[in-house]
């Protein structure tokens, strides 16, 4: 073999083997964004499910859409609407149907049972106003203010008539004769003021769906005990028709004093339903 024929197959080894080493390059690459793609897809699913979780946390259970008219003026809004099969539908909502949210038909129909056994339904209720807040016994958190503020408008109110409804969000251990002892401990009226307890998928279709607050159990490492349920600390306002008209904070006091305002607008004086003399409308 001639020199010049070593130094041919000599090239040719030397251009097989960068070949085979840009092909190995682009290998490596390609793996290497394979793997950095499914990092970010990775990340991306987890701040998904990070701010699905936050949004329920801080009760913004209508997710909204704004979008703007061609003068700047804010348009329509689309908002996910709880239906019955627990399933959201998207829909435009005007303004005034933005700033009531709930149905002009009233809460749905329901069931449930007091501290006595008795069954209570939303017929029950038709003809006066009602407040309604959601709480459990067990609860170590905000739940003791919320019954502090019913209690509130128990006694402030004493001459207006309306009734008062706490739901119960832990129907598995509130029984009905746990619920009376702790409206007991109160001071509850329980002519006027009614604890009420059911099955848990009821209750909470109905605070999601009709009042369209969140509701839900805490899972494995965040369930500590009495914080085993995020629910909402709203006092709710419905009307003598079964119509959701507000929601107040209980944990603001502004918010409280301008639900006794609404209370006494809509709940007729008591003296006046029975017919009592020198009596006045509020």
């Amino acid at each position: 073999m001639t020199n010049t024929d070593i130094n041919t197959s000599r090239s040719e080894n030397q251009a097989a083997h960068s070949r085979s080493s840009n092909s190995i390059l682009w290998i490596g690459s390609i793996v290497w964004v394979m793997c950095l793609a499914g990092i970010i897809f990775g990340w991306y699913q987890w701040r998904l499910n990070y701010l699905a979780r936050s949004e329920s946390r801080n009760g913004r259970m209508v997710t909204e859409n704004q979008t703007q008219d061609d003068d700047g003026r804010s348009g329509k809004t689309i908002k996910l609407i709880p239906q019955k099969d627990g399933t959201f539908l998207p829909q435009e909502v005007t303004k005034e149907q933005d700033e009531n949210p709930w149905s002009p038909e009233g809460i749905e129909d329901f069931l449930f049972t007091d501290t006595e056994g008795q069954t209570v339904t939303k017929a029950d209720l038709l003809g006066k106003p009602f407040v309604i807040s959601f709480i459990f016994t067990f609860c170590r958190g905000p739940c003791p203010n919320v019954s502090r503020e019913m209690r509130e408008l128990q006694d402030r109110l004493k001459d207006y008539d309306f009734n008062l409804i706490s739901l119960t969000v832990d129907p598995q251990r509130d029984t009905a004769e746990i619920l009376k002892t702790y409206g007991k401990e109160l001071g509850a009226d329980f002519s006027r003021w009614k604890f009420l307890t059911g099955p848990q998928a009821e209750i909470y279709g109905l605070i999601h769906r009709s009042f369209l607050m969140p509701v839900q159990e805490e899972e494995d490492r965040d369930r500590k005990p009495g914080f085993e349920i995020i629910h909402s600390t709203n006092i709710m306002l419905v009307d003598k028709t079964g119509r959701v008209i507000g929601k107040f904070n209980a944990q603001k006091g502004e918010e409280m004093a301008k639900l006794r305002k609404e209370l006494k607008q809509v709940a007729p004086l008591r003296a006046a339903i029975s017919g009592l003399p020198g009596a006045t409308a509020p």
